[in-house]
């Protein structure tokens, strides 16, 4: 395949979003292709081999405008075919910079919105979804049933998407960095790890009220909430007192470094994504990639990626009593969770971030093929 040249546009500067970006950008490089990255200020993939180009200009979702200037002379320099967005929390951003680089770059649009819609949903959100997915011409996500929200929202019709695996995430840190174990797990415990950003859609609420029927099962548990938190967490720490979970539970809510990222999923049992609602995780792509079994709820496209009783358990969402029950058959029956790991280890193998990214370039391709002067020297 002849070599695309591709902009990524992406405003976070930490999580997972940022993560799928620069593993997708260096396959896409592997395979031949030219990538430059529109990153945030303090892009946390700096310290990390990458084998893209990257320009930090965005400061939130507003762009530095010294910066902004070095972008443009890069995205001149380049001349991308393909524009392709990265990350939904903000999709007035996105027409931003829409409006801005399309004349200027005369390239295709793409887009991979990770979340289907904003943690955060502000009155005029909605709208700005259905004007950013029309100027989309194809769209990459990470469940089957996102598919169908997309449809019955922003009437995406189903040739203009795509549907990828999410591979693992954190490779290039398992691998080379020296972990940094919890401190806030006590010696001889079973640790059960949530984690990722704390926002009510995660069901950590039925996750305490679960956990309450688990400690009496398995008082071996503890339970750490790790992540960045965009809803105010006092909620749950009282959850936690009123449940007489105090030394049996904790929620630290702040971004994981990657050290301590490691130290979390090596040190867990078991991890599990209780959600109330939502779209697949890249934490599932984590934990099978560390050999972890999963609990997790039939939303988002979790039951496409878990097979129950292979990989990890799965349950109906909102349902402490059956939450509880597999966080305990996966504690305490070791059998199943012997089974469960190994299936786990072979799961977080299956996907490749060179299958994502040799797909990825052929619907790049497609949406350009046209239009030669788009093609250019990959036609």
């Amino acid at each position: 395949m002849a070599a695309m040249r591709v902009l990524f546009v992406i405003p976070s500067p930490v999580g997972g979003t940022v993560q799928y970006t620069h593993n997708l950008a260096n396959a896409l490089v592997d395979l031949g292709h030219e990538v430059l990255v529109a990153a945030a200020m303090d892009f946390e993939m700096k310290p990390f081999a990458r084998r893209y180009d990257v320009v930090e200009v965005f400061d939130g979702t507003t762009p530095h405008p010294g910066r902004f200037a070095a972008l443009l002379r890069a995205v001149r320099r380049l001349s991308p075919q393909v524009v392709h967005f990265q990350g939904a929390q903000h999709p007035e951003f996105y027409l931003l910079m829409w409006s801005v680089l399309r004349p200027f770059t005369g390239a295709r649009f793409v887009w991979t919105p990770q979340d289907v819609l904003s943690n955060a949903r502000r009155p005029w959100h909605m709208k700005a979804y259905r004007a950013v997915y029309r100027r989309m011409e194809h769209v990459f996500l990470n469940a089957r049933q996102n598919a169908g929200m997309i449809s019955e929202y922003f009437g995406v019709t189903p040739d203009r998407v795509t549907v990828l695996p999410i591979p693992d995430l954190v490779a290039f840190a398992r691998d080379d960095l020296v972990p940094e174990p919890p401190n806030d797990v006590p010696a001889g415990r079973r640790l059960v790890l949530c984690f990722g950003l704390i926002e009510p859609r995660k069901g950590i609420d039925t996750l305490i009220e679960a956990f309450a029927q688990v400690r009496d099962r398995a008082p071996e548990a503890f339970l750490l909430v790790v992540g960045k938190a965009l809803t105010d967490v006092e909620p749950y720490r009282q959850a936690i007192a009123y449940q007489g979970l105090e030394d049996d539970a904790r929620i630290v809510d702040r971004y994981a470094t990657f050290p301590e990222l490691v130290g979390l999923f090596r040190t867990a049992h078991v991890v599990t994504l209780p959600y109330h609602q939502g779209w697949n995780s890249g934490v599932l792509a984590t934990a099978f990639g560390f050999g972890k079994p999963v609990v997790v709820t039939a939303v988002g496209g979790f039951d496409e990626v878990v097979t129950s009783g292979h990989t990890g358990l799965v349950v109906p969402p909102r349902d402490p009593a059956a939450l509880a029950d597999a966080i305990v058959a996966a504690l305490t029956d070791s059998d199943l969770y012997g089974r469960m790991a190994a299936a786990a280890t072979v799961e977080g193998t299956k996907a490749s971030w060179q299958s994502v990214a040799t797909t990825t370039a052929e619907v790049y391709r497609r949406v350009c093929g046209g239009n030669n002067a788009l093609l250019g020297d990959a036609a």
